[in-house]
């Protein structure tokens, strides 16, 4: 099929990066370049510098309702973060994801067409969620046509995204285009199992395909689960309603080191592996609490992963400590304020999990200086993670004056 061409995208075929043998990036990406092209980029209108928080709070609850399944309590969260923001990207999202939950794919369709209409090429891989969930719309609709526009998109500006191939390659089989539907399902596959980011890592990181650099390093910068929250992936259950999925199809990778160098198993005695986990929804909270572990003299610890808690509706801040690290979870409370700790038997692949609830303030958690440290309260120790789980924990400082 021809698509109308408003932005010229010079064709080229992707180059194999050395080791990526089980990868068609090659002729998929030549194919796509071929074939589509993306509109100029028009700038929107500049959100108020001192947009409120309203806007991220609202949304942040609506997210949380959607998760629940609390549908009517989503769109009037999701509506109140609107009103607060109306270019708030993530909240139009979210309402055009219930939309289409709902079958009103028109009204899907018309928010997520409003969100890639100004997008190009230069817009990059963290956009492309919004043309790959407006051509899951179009499909769910029966508008293949269109839908395999879109996806074409979302495959150009996310190429390591394997739920776009999956969804462009069962497109293209609904237009009866049985071969390239076949190369576009293999090269899904490809990416569902294989690691390209290490792939890149062996060869130094370099590639001459802008597209697949700028790919990997959106998802080393970006959690996960957030990546997953916000392409929606909607499957119908056995009375033909639309069921909302997120991240089941697929194993969670293994966890992630922060530094290359960073050594898996810590064999000095003493030295406690820490696992930060983001369990309030505020981005970037955990990545700058593991630098500042980094920059200040923290003893006996060592920032190994970073990781969400799945909803972010962890409500208190709380350290989880295998019993033989209690001495480091304990240091680690002196530093952060009305904190918990709970004694559990495993917190693998870590020995101590720091879980960041909504009671930290906003603007981030700082650690306290060494000698404005409390000691911390005593902990909850338990036999197993079956009594943790029975035992409440008790905050560190609890009873203090003041």
């Amino acid at each position: 099929m021809e698509i109308a061409m408003r932005t010229p995208i010079r064709s080229r075929t992707l180059p194999k990066l050395p080791t990526l043998r089980t990868l068609a990036l090659a002729c998929a990406g030549a194919g796509l370049l071929a074939c589509t092209s993306l509109r100029p980029e028009i700038s929107p209108s500049a959100a108020p510098t001192d947009a409120p928080t309203a806007a991220a709070d609202a949304y942040l609850a609506g997210r949380n309702h959607h998760l629940a399944r609390r549908y009517d309590e989503a769109r009037a969260a999701y509506q109140a973060a609107l009103r607060a923001d109306p270019q708030h990207v993530d909240a139009r999202n979210g309402l055009a994801t219930l939309h289409a939950e709902q079958r009103d794919f028109a009204a899907a369709v018309r928010i997520w067409r409003e969100l890639t209409a100004s997008l190009n090429m230069a817009s990059g891989p963290g956009k492309a969620y919004l043309f790959g969930n407006l051509g899951h719309a179009y499909f769910l609709s029966g508008d293949y046509d269109q839908a395999l526009v879109a996806l074409e998109k979302a495959c150009l500006l996310d190429p390591l995204n394997h739920r776009s191939w999956q969804l462009l390659g069962e497109t293209l089989g609904k237009l009866g285009q049985e071969g390239r539907a076949a190369q576009m399902l293999r090269q899904a596959e490809a990416l569902r199992r294989h690691d390209l980011r290490a792939d890149l890592a062996a060869v130094g990181g370099r590639t001459p395909v802008a597209a697949i650099r700028r790919a990997a390093d959106r998802q080393a910068e970006a959690p996960r689960e957030e990546r997953e929250w916000l392409q929606a992936e909607l499957h119908p259950d056995e009375g033909g309603l639309l069921e909302l999925r997120r991240g089941k199809d697929t194993p969670a990778p293994a966890p992630e080191p922060l530094a290359p160098d960073t050594p898996a198993p810590l064999e000095h005695a003493g030295v406690a592996r820490l696992e930060i986990r983001n369990g309030n929804g505020v981005t970037g909270m955990a990545r700058a609490l593991a630098r500042q572990l980094g920059q200040q003299e923290v003893s006996g610890l060592k920032v190994t992963r970073l990781s969400n808690h799945k909803g972010f509706a962890v409500r208190r801040t709380r350290i989880d400590y295998e019993a033989a690290f209690r001495a480091q979870a304990e240091r680690l409370a002196e530093r952060i304020d009305e904190v918990q700790l709970r004694e559990v038997s495993d917190c693998a692949p870590a020995n101590l999990r720091l879980v960041l609830g909504r009671d930290l303030p906003r603007r981030g958690l700082v650690l306290r200086p060494l000698d404005d440290a409390a000691p911390a309260a005593p902990a909850v120790g338990t036999a197993s993670s079956a009594a943790a789980r029975d035992t409440p924990a008790l905050p560190a400082g609890a009873g203090k004056a003041g």
